[in-house]
């Protein structure tokens, strides 16, 4: 610790504070009781005078660690393990206590709203502002000045800063004030009382939202104030609230201005979007709510339309598509999935669910990237519906695949696909989840082959290699389904989609190219480069109107033709486990000795119970007849142990099927399969 900071523990000091004010109150008493005493029988003490000397004392000294502990509680935590733990500077504090402080704040108020008969408003504005910048974090000091100030004196002023120039001329002072309603809003109800009066003339329950739109980028706004004013723009709040935008000015109109209301309208609300996108824990719950206006904007600016049939307001607005874009990445982002899993994971849910609906259409560029950016994050997720040889289960959010089939996650893959920009993104993470599915098998069983074993009908990582195939084939198909897609747009419209589909067409078939199937290295690496909507564009306004498309064709037959599709694999793969376990009697299970990663050697039997998979009535799929019950009867634990005993090393090495119904060779198999260590 350095001498200009103090470590403060707000929890403690807390406590602290609440043990003083209850020895306050003893104390109180005992100087009640010892005044009695004194008035009843004269004597020459002055215990009761000391009693509440001592007590004006620790009153003091109550307000002032009050005062440490709300500048503890809004200062950001420096260690980020140990985030009960703050640091404060040793230099004094310029209040005292919070009244002190709270005070100050409204003086400075009053300075911008008393009468100027010297004219110097302007001078006067800019000092004042510039004291509140020293204080921004201040929960006191900004309690004092936007108390005072009030919601219409607030938007008053902003009137008066930004409409005649707009923003951009006073960035500072939106810096300033942006800092400090941020703070105000932490330790007031903004999204009540408060809102209902922001608007010049005082009305009560009409907003001038625009006028907020210059601060909303530069804090941390308190949740509640942001929903509210989400649900108002998108039309979902209650009736007690009436967003009027930016009302005309005295002289009739702000149009002629150069923040003209509807320039500003359009900035409030792409700076509310992505104020919503920055707080994780807010993002999904009300992306969740309001995905299908998101979903339907996008559908107008992705889809052709000229911008004169769209609808009018700014809620469709093509300039609004980045914001709304950047919403549902960080709905379905990786913050987001940390901080509320369960809120971005019914996000995911839902909009892989509205993308494969039938009354679903193609979004724009940046919420396709958008959705890339998603399906990046929930990579593990997708390949688990293709590679889980059970069938979705629905009732389970938790399910592999999230309960969604791998038709559903394919919809939004070929969505995501279709803007180029996230291709070479989502190539890697496929071949990265298929290289761990190898990976992970090897581990699982190394050492199965060692000399004195025998040989097995299968491989016991043929399963494995199974399900890396089926996730290559799986982002195989989605890419040429949408670069042939390109071609079909390419020859119905050459005049007037010609460069975009070329050049889209180009970028997908440099993605297939990048794949090398033997090397993960080397394919991460020709993915490396990385796209963004914005170098898309570009290389279409650079493209040629006569791009020629010969090579790109030749690239997605070559793909189209190495694919190759092993349909409704997961049943026929569980019926043939069914009938091996069911045959064992006769035809016993070659136990599999493996190695394990601490050098130990374990024994795969292929029985459910001796292997561990079955560890009690929770997880025991096996049914009267000792054999798996219907997967649709299953529940969650039974699921569980029921896919892992399936791709168990016995039972893949044992199953004789597997050349037939996963397209992988068989092993050589001699007579005599027991090896010395599997004899009785």
């Amino acid at each position: 610790m350095s001498g200009d900071r103090v470590v403060v523990d707000p929890e403690a000091l807390q406590r602290m504070i609440s043990r003083l004010g209850d020895l306050r109150g003893s104390l109180q008493a005992q100087a009640q009781v010892l005044a009695a005493q004194v008035a009843a029988v004269p004597l020459a003490v002055d215990t009761p005078n000391r009693l509440r000397a001592v007590d004006t004392w620790a009153a003091e000294q109550e307000a002032r660690l009050h005062r440490r502990l709300v500048l503890a509680q809004a200062a950001d935590p420096a260690v980020r393990d140990s985030p009960r733990l703050v640091f404060l500077p040793t230099s004094s504090d310029r209040y005292e206590t919070s009244e002190q402080a709270s005070g100050a704040g409204r003086a400075l108020a009053e300075e911008l709203l008393r009468p100027d008969p010297n004219r110097r408003g302007d001078q006067r504005v800019t000092a004042a502002l510039t004291d509140l910048g020293a204080r921004v974090t201040d929960p006191d000091f900004v309690a004092g000045f936007f108390d005072r100030l009030g919601p219409t004196g607030l938007a008053r002023l902003l009137y008066r800063l930004f409409v005649p120039a707009g923003p951009a001329a006073q960035e500072r002072v939106a810096v300033i004030l942006g800092r400090g309603l941020a703070t105000y809003s932490g330790v007031r109800d903004l999204a009540g009382a408060w809102l209902r009066g922001f608007n010049r003339a005082g009305r009560p329950g009409e907003v001038e939202t625009s006028l907020l739109g210059p601060l909303l980028a530069h804090g941390q706004f308190a949740p509640a104030l942001l929903e509210r004013l989400g649900d108002l723009f998108f039309g979902t709040a209650d009736g007690s609230l009436h967003d009027a935008g930016l009302r005309p000015g005295p002289r009739g109109t702000a149009a002629g201005s150069r923040w003209a209301a509807g320039s500003a309208h359009r900035d409030y609300a792409a700076a509310l979007l992505r104020a919503i996108a920055a707080q994780p824990r807010l993002a999904a719950e009300f992306a969740t709510r309001h995905l299908s206006h998101l979903l339907s904007a996008s559908h107008l600016q992705g889809g052709g339309l000229p911008g004169a049939l769209r609808p009018d307001g700014d809620a469709w607005s093509a300039q609004l598509e980045p914001a709304r874009a950047a919403l549902i990445a960080a709905a379905g982002g990786s913050a987001a999935r940390h901080d509320q899993p369960a809120a971005a994971r019914e996000f995911v849910v839902r909009l892989v669910e509205m993308t494969a609906g039938p009354d679903s259409a193609h979004v724009s560029a940046h919420m396709r990237a958008a959705f890339g950016q998603v399906l990046h994050v929930w990579r593990d997720d997708l390949y688990a519906a293709v590679t889980s040889p059970l069938p979705p289960d629905t009732s389970a959010p938790g399910a592999p695949g999230l309960g969604l089939a791998p038709g559903q996650w394919a919809t939004l893959l070929r969505e995501s696909l279709r803007g180029g920009a996230s291709a070479p993104m989502l190539a890697a993470d496929a071949v990265t989840f298929a290289a761990g599915l190898d990976l992970r098998a090897w581990e699982q069983t190394r050492g199965y082959n060692r000399p004195d074993t025998g040989y097995y009908p299968a491989s016991p990582r043929a399963l494995a290699y199974h399900q890396s195939n089926e996730v290559a084939t799986f982002f195989g198909a989605a890419l040429t389904d949408v670069a042939e897609a390109e071609l079909r747009d390419y020859a119905a419209n050459v005049a007037q989609h010609q460069r975009r589909t070329a050049v889209l067409l180009d970028v997908l078939a440099e993605t297939v190219k990048s794949i090398d199937a033997t090397s993960l290295v080397r394919t991460l690496a020709n993915l490396a480069r990385g796209l963004t909507v914005e170098i898309v564009e570009d290389r279409v306004r650079r493209a040629t109107a006569n791009q020629p498309i010969g090579p790109a064709r030749a690239v997605l037959a070559e793909l189209r033709a190495g694919l190759r599709r092993f349909p409704d694999w997961q049943a026929r793969y569980r019926a043939s486990v069914a009938d091996l376990w069911r045959r064992r009697g006769s035809d016993p299970l070659r136990p599999v000795l493996v190695t394990t990663a601490d050098g130990a050697t374990r024994v795969y039997t292929g029985d459910p119970r001796a292997d561990g998979f079955i560890a009690g009535p929770a997880d025991d799929f096996l049914g009267p007849t000792d054999e798996p019950i219907a997967v649709e009867a299953m529940s969650r634990g039974q699921r569980a142990a029921y896919e892992r005993w399936l791709a168990s090393p016995a039972i893949v090495a044992n199953n004789d099927r597997i050349a037939s119904i996963l397209g992988v060779l068989p092993s050589d198999v001699v007579p005599g399969w027991a090896p010395d260590w599997a004899r009785p």
